[in-house]
């Protein structure tokens, strides 16, 4: 299939929301079978002089490195360019959407998934998933080999986020070789300092605060597209191994997240996100920032787009 003709919501969700993917694939994708043949790294593309890596200058204030980031990958996305190694090296402090090295990170955010994530005390996922999203579900886990019991006592959203998630892990990606987790431990050699943007509280609120309707919709979505979800692999990977940004704008622009959603998921995250980087730069801090490339790339207002209406001048590298 031609990813430009697929929706991508798999994708898209989680490259916009990829470290609560990640964490839920932990939940349930040791479960699921992968084939020898899908843990092959993916192999890399002829490309230019470009990446998903951007400078940003102000008057008065440090210089700013931005680099998207694919919370799951594989081995092929390493080394880095020397640019990007450069950069970082150069930098006084890291800042991620969350940091995963963390252990009181980890924790808190396993608490509150668990929790928030949950089904209420006698609410059965049969009583609120329809008839026929039910079977579909049952399908994809017996396909899968995950026992359908595993995922019962959990709402939709968790339900989703934690497929999405497996469904890559299936194809050889994963979150130990994701970019912001491998920045976070280059940190920890180098003893840079760390600024988590986000808490686990923050991130997984997103989908908690929001109405088991909406989460109903969104499983939906997500088992619609879920077994295509190898045909974007490739694509997507070489899109952010060529600093390919057209492409990837094209990939994000097919997603349908629900408004509510992509409110939430998306714009204000965006907003907190240019806000803190700002600050940290005001500061007096060479700061390198990784964060999702969807918050970079993305239509509207992303966050290069924000760091440019208080004053930066951006350049891709």
């Amino acid at each position: 299939m031609n990813p430009d003709s697929w929706g991508g919501p798999v994708w898209n969700k989680l490259w916009k929301f990829g470290i609560l993917g990640f964490f839920c694939a932990q939940c349930v994708g040791c479960a699921g079978n992968r084939s020898e043949e899908s843990a092959e790294p993916l192999k890399s593309p002829v490309c230019g002089e470009k990446h998903l890596l951007w400078k940003a200058e102000k008057s008065g204030a440090p210089a700013v490195w931005l680099l998207g980031s694919i919370h799951l990958a594989d081995s092929s996305f390493y080394p880095f360019a020397p640019v990007i190694d450069s950069a970082f090296d150069a930098s006084s402090l890291l800042a991620a959407e969350l940091d995963l090295t963390e252990e009181s990170t980890m924790q808190e955010t396993g608490r509150l998934m668990a929790e928030k994530g949950r089904l209420p005390a006698g609410v059965k996922l049969d009583s609120i998933l329809p008839q026929e999203l039910y079977a579909e579900l049952d399908s994809v886990t017996k396909a899968w080999n995950i026992p359908l019991e595993i995922l019962k006592p959990f709402r939709p959203w968790m339900i989703a986020l934690s497929l999405s998630a497996v469904a890559i892990e299936r194809t050889g990606l994963s979150g130990e070789y994701g970019i912001d987790k491998e920045l976070l431990f280059r940190a920890e050699d180098q003893n840079k300092k760390v600024f988590a943007i986000e808490t686990p509280g923050e991130q997984v609120s997103i989908f908690s605060d929001a109405e088991d309707s909406l989460g109903v919709r969104y499983l939906k979505n997500t088992l619609d597209e879920i077994t295509h979800a190898d045909s974007l692999i490739t694509e997507i990977a070489n899109a952010w191994k060529c600093g390919d940004v057209p492409k990837m704008q094209r990939i994000f622009a097919m997603d349908k997240t629900d408004a509510d959603y992509e409110e939430e998921l998306y714009v204000k995250r965006n907003v907190r996100m240019a806000n803190a980087i700002d600050s940290l730069a005001a500061l007096g801090e060479e700061p390198f920032i990784v964060v999702g490339c969807a918050h970079l790339v993305g239509s509207g207002d992303n966050v290069l787009r924000l760091l440019e209406k208080k004053g930066y001048r951006i350049r891709q590298r």
